[in-house]
């Protein structure tokens, strides 16, 4: 299983300013401490108990089994805790439970710590069996995928007969087994990643082939082990959690945790204001550096992003079934013009599908694509589409593509007109179409749709299978329709691995395929840019690990 969550990032404008840094600083990593945190503004120093977070919207799915979304996804992983965690370097540490792997690799054992739901109930090893039963159901339909662990008895229970998964026990109330087929590289991110599903509550719901009952679970006052309990949540407005005192880590300090919708471009003025007291969304050009500096009572983090932006094709239309074609559209997009314009010296075009933290990142082999709007023609004649007159044509009809994208959204409105005017030279239709989040998500989830612009949320897994391989091999979120024999069979063999730098030796004959393929077109990483109010004390933040991990540490002044 690999978290990969759709994303996008919070707008701001890009003006032009000399960026002035003291020698030898990482101008990418860095935190930005506040130097006046007395000009705060009342509003926010009057909110004593409760941190406010600004957000762009949410599609109210908050069931991590089926969540999808950045901000739903943000919102349920403070409401449960996991087997295990990362730590800032991506490396898999304990969470809920200490974990020994056998010496054949085969035999995973948890055992659980005192861990308690918000309820004061205690967590149970049988909790987290429920998890895995849930996901192997036949009729579970989210997007999180086991198959490539292949779990000792998944398949049994998820095509067969089987009641039980007979690889997952719990042999007690403090301790769970997990048994695998062979030793999998990855396993200690992907099985570490479950969280449990308290059988009092909800066990009547983890029934075989009924699983749909917990799809449609009311989330608010959910049971869970996490630092927070979602209380209430009005759409396109709002999302209200209370502090769970039971917290294995500690009680948190904060008592409500309020997630609040904000136009897409309104970051810096909302921190400003002191309306919210957090962003961690804020387009992270100069201009937003330097602005939020100005404010005086913000403090700054500035990090790579775990993630990266790209334009999704619909491989379930003809024309993008032709790799020429692919490659045509890439050609012809300046993503060079575009990191500079959006993200300055904060932007980095990308030639993977990966970030460029992640230690199995290499590029070293890759084709490139810069932009070529010449390339970009000598292929699409290639390809059988002949210029005649301002239109390209094949079999007398004219190649018309609708790009779907969110308004607002920095790189789109950057992208979108130079690839209009780009695409309108080579003789397509190029059409773009507005909608909001959850109609972006809804109609790519459908594949209703011919081209657009989303980003990928990673996690410290670096597998991508289950965005890139068949449906029927792992690929649990490849919505685009792309499927490679080719490409499946080396993902198989990377998690066989028995080292490092074996699996990342794999990964790099995977990128090289990927980029001569092109399922989708990677554009760019960028950096994250977290404002926060100087009155927020304990906040901690890096690639790897998530601010909202340290929540249950942070107070407010």
């Amino acid at each position: 299983m690999v978290k990969k969550f759709l994303a996008f990032a919070l707008a701001g404008t890009m003006l032009a300013s000399v960026p002035v840094y003291a020698e030898g600083e990482d101008t990418t990593n860095r935190t930005i401490e506040a130097t006046n945190p007395a000009k705060s503004p009342q509003v926010a120093l009057d909110r004593k108990d409760t941190l406010v977070q600004g957000i762009s919207d949410f599609s109210g799915i908050f069931n991590l089994l089926y969540s999808l979304s950045n901000e739903d996804v943000r919102t349920g992983t403070v409401m449960v805790s996991s087997l295990g965690e990362t730590d800032e370097k991506g490396e898999p540490v304990d969470g809920t439970a200490k974990l020994t792997i056998s010496e054949d690799g085969k035999t995973y054992t948890y055992k659980l710590i005192d861990d308690k739901y918000n309820d004061g109930t205690p967590v149970l090893a049988k909790d987290y069996v429920n998890f895995f039963k849930a996901v192997a159901d036949p009729t579970y339909d989210g997007n999180v995928d086991y198959t490539n662990e292949k779990i000792v008895g998944w398949n049994e229970y998820n095509k067969g007969d089987a009641t039980e998964i007979s690889g997952i026990t719990a042999p007690d109330d403090k301790t769970l087994v997990i048994q695998i087929e062979e030793p999998n590289i990855l396993a200690s991110y992907s099985l570490s990643a479950a969280w449990p599903i308290n059988t009092e509550k909800y066990g009547d719901l983890i029934k075989k082939g009924e699983i749909q009952k917990f799809k449609e679970l009311d989330m608010r006052n959910f049971v869970g082990n996490g630092q927070y309990t979602l209380k209430d949540y009005k759409e396109k407005e709002s999302i209200t959690l209370e502090k769970n005192k039971y917290y294995y880590k500690g009680e948190p300090k904060i008592e409500t945790y309020i997630r609040k919708v904000i136009p897409i471009d309104s970051g810096v003025e909302a921190l400003g204001t002191g309306e919210v007291d957090i962003v961690a969304d804020i387009t992270c050009n100069q201009d937003n550096v330097e602005q939020l500096e100005a404010d005086e009572f913000i403090s700054l983090r500035v990090q790579p992003t775990l993630g990266y932006g790209y334009v999704g094709l619909n491989h379930k239309l003809e024309m993008f079934k032709d790799p020429k074609v692919r490659k045509a559209m890439f050609y012809a997009i300046d993503r060079e013009g575009l990191v500079k314009a959006v993200y300055g010296d904060y932007g980095q075009v990308l030639d993977i599908p990966q970030s460029r933290v992640s230690w199995v990142f290499d590029n070293s082999d890759v084709a490139k694509y810069n932009y070529d709007l010449d390339k970009a023609a000598e292929l699409l004649k290639e390809a059988g589409w002949e210029k005649k007159g301002d239109k390209l044509e094949k079999d007398g009809k004219q190649m018309k593509i609708i790009f779907t994208a969110i308004k607002g959204n920095p790189v789109t409105d950057a992208m979108l007109p130079q690839m209009i005017d780009a695409y309108q030279k080579l003789g397509i239709d190029f059409q773009a179409e507005y909608v909001d989040w959850p109609t972006l998500q809804k109609k790519t989830q459908e594949g209703k749709f011919d081209m657009f612009f989303m980003a990928w949320g990673l996690s410290a897994n670096p597998d991508s299978s289950n965005i890139y391989a068949s449906p029927d091999r792992g690929g649990s979120q490849n919505k685009l329709g792309y499927s490679n024999a080719q490409l499946d069979d080396l993902f198989a063999k990377s998690v066989s691995a028995k080292t490092k730098d074996e699996f990342k030796a794999t990964f790099k004959e995977i990128y090289k395929l990927i980029s001569e393929d092109l399922p989708d077109l990677p554009i760019y990483q960028r950096c994250d840019l977290i404002g926060y109010n100087a009155r927020v004390k304990g906040f901690k933040s890096s690639s790897y690990d998530n601010w909202q991990s340290y929540l249950y540490e942070m107070t407010l002044d």
